[in-house]
This record gives C-alpha cells, sequence and structure tokens, in this order.
C-alpha cells in the first residue's frame, strides 16, 4: 500500500532470523517449489514489520519473496470505507476485503504464473488502482492482513496474539488511526473476530513478540 510507512529494528529482524529458522523445518525452501506464509493480526500488532523483516532474512539466506498487504484488496479505499463504517458498525468486518481476490492471486503464483495483477491503495491519495507485480522468481510469497487467515491455502501461517489496547502505541506512532470511542468499538469487533483465527497458526508472537509454538 502507498503511503505505509515500515521501520524494521532490530527486534523485528532477530524474531524474523528465529521464524524463519522454524518455516525452514517445515517447508522445503532449497526445492523448487512456491510457498505461501499467511500473517494474522490485529491493527497495529506488528503484521508489516513482520512480514518485511522476514523477506529480508530470507532474501539474506537465498530465497526469493515477496510480500502482499491485504490492506491493498479493501473493496473501498480508506476514506470511504471509514464513512461506510460511520453508517453502520454492521458494515466492519472480512466482507470490506476481497479475500477472493487474495486467494486467487495466491493460487497464480502457485501455478507458477510469471505475473499476477492486483490493487493498489494508496492511503494519501483515497484511490485503488491496479499493478502487475513479477512472480516467476518468486519462492515464497509472504501475504499480512487481519483477516488473512481466513484463507486455508497458506503452507504456513503466523498469528501475532496482540489485541488493540496491546497495540495503541504503535497504531498512534503510524499517523493513520485515531482516538476515538467509534474506531474503539471497530477494534473490538475485529478482535472478536481475529482472535479466531490463532488456532490455525503454525507459529504464535506473543504480546512480547517472543514466539511461542500453538
Amino acid at each position: 500500500m502507498i503511503g505505509d510507512v515500515i521501520e524494521l529494528q532490530e527486534k523485528h529482524l532477530h524474531t524474523a532470523e528465529n521464524i524463519y529458522k522454524t518455516i525452514e523445518q517445515k517447508l522445503s525452501l532449497d526445492a523448487d517449489h512456491k510457498w505461501a506464509v499467511g500473517i494474522c493480526g490485529e491493527s497495529g500488532s506488528g503484521k508489516s514489520v513482520t512480514a518485511f523483516a522476514l523477506q529480508k532474512v530470507m532474501e539474506q539466506n537465498g530465497v526469493s519473496s515477496m510480500v502482499l498487504q491485504m490492506d491493498d484488496y479493501f473493496t473501498l479505499p480508506p476514506k470511504k470505507n471509514h464513512e461506510n463504517r460511520q453508517k453502520s458498525l454492521d458494515n466492519v468486518g472480512i466482507h470490506e476485503v476481497q479475500l477472493n481476490s487474495i486467494l486467487e492471486n495466491l493460487k497464480q503464483f502457485k501455478a507458477g504464473k510469471k505475473s499476477i495483477e492486483k490493487p493498489l491503495v494508496d492511503y494519501q491519495a483515497n484511490s485503488i488502482s491496479k499493478e502487475t507485480v513479477k512472480t516467476d522468481n518468486i519462492q515464497v510469497l509472504i501475504i499480512e492482513g487481519t483477516y488473512i487467515l481466513d484463507i486455508d491455502d497458506f503452507d504456513f501461517s503466523i498469528f501475532i496474539d496482540r489485541n488493540y489496547k496491546d497495540t495503541y502505541e504503535n497504531r498512534m506512532k503510524r499517523n493513520r488511526d485515531e482516538q476515538s470511542d467509534f474506531i474503539e468499538k471497530v477494534l473490538d469487533i475485529e478482535h472478536q473476530i481475529i482472535s479466531n483465527f490463532k488456532d490455525k497458526a503454525n507459529l504464535i508472537l506473543d504480546k512480547n513478540y517472543q514466539i511461542t509454538m500453538p
């Protein structure tokens, strides 16, 4: 997503190295095969930094990878989506996102397509466009997002077990989230949905960003 600032810290890279070692034990990363890794968690939990830190560690180990962000797959652009939520909290949930398009892109990647076409959100411009990304030389596709583990086609899945109260400071640093009763209600609805995905994970990061296994 255009406008999303990713700041990798040493702790992110350290955790990513340990995640990589765990993935390497489960998947044959040196084989001629395409794998998909899903990273799920609440707003501000560290999904993006974990995804990009893992990508960096994989590249350092000779494994080509690419990150896709669920935020690019929202049906409505950011401001319009916010307004739609304000009309009714019933508009908050998985139905806001084109998970079917993510699944289609994932399957195209695994089928060996040389490139895939995906949506691209520009947060500042409040717009959604299209982009084509090359995937022919990519071995691991990393997809991060709040509801991403609703999809069952991942070869390895990660759940970040930090709720919206734990991530308050991170959310404020992004300058994308306001503090209001309405936002708290939205985050609580998301929490109720996302917490159900924890049991699907191969690896869990706790609120202290430490690895625990299911």
